[in-house]
């Protein structure tokens, strides 16, 4: 195993999990109405979850190795998800707190890479000195919770700053 407990052979169930977004886009983007993109993405998406599990007796599902099981059970509930947000924000017009996801939704690059290359412990190692001043009350998990939402707001904001400058890191 090399650093971050990932195995090499995880690259074909990575690819996996790349070919359920392209499927997702292309049912968001086919000319059906919108109802029928919604009944397609819950359908496979409970498909996905029951064959998942269904395969854990003999194939575990564990994430950290992202075995098949894994992948297809998580897809599953990618795609339930996904028709619940594409029903609730497209269908219902339902509006409201969506700005709040769309920000982080504008540099997924940009969030993805900062966060995976250190950026997150660089923003915890800001707050850890001056956290357990006020959080000591409530133990270690308090404090790790408290650094934990710390760094998500920081690392939010950081999107919202480069929202306002009309900053997009795109490929």
């Amino acid at each position: 195993m090399s650093g971050g407990h990932w195995v090499s052979f995880n690259a074909i169930p990575t690819a996996a999990h790349t070919i359920w977004g392209v499927i997702a886009g292309m049912i968001l983007m086919n000319e059906w109405s919108p109802m029928k993109k919604v009944k397609t993405l819950l359908v496979a998406g409970i498909i996905g979850v029951v064959v998942g599990f269904a395969m854990d007796p003999w194939i575990p599902i564990i994430k950290r190795i992202c075995t098949p099981s894994f992948v297809i059970a998580s897809g599953g509930f990618a795609f339930i998800a996904l028709a619940f947000s594409f029903w609730l924000i497209d269908i219902v017009k339902f509006r409201k707190g969506i700005k709040f996801f769309a920000i982080v939704g504008m540099n997924p690059l940009f969030i993805y890479l900062f966060a995976h290359l250190g950026g997150n412990e660089l923003i915890s190692k800001i707050y850890n000195p001056f956290v357990p001043l006020f959080f000591s009350w409530g133990g270690t998990l308090t404090i790790e919770i408290v650094v934990s939402c710390l760094v998500w707001f920081t690392l939010w904001y950081i999107c919202y700053f480069f929202y306002k400058q009309k900053i997009f890191i795109r490929v």
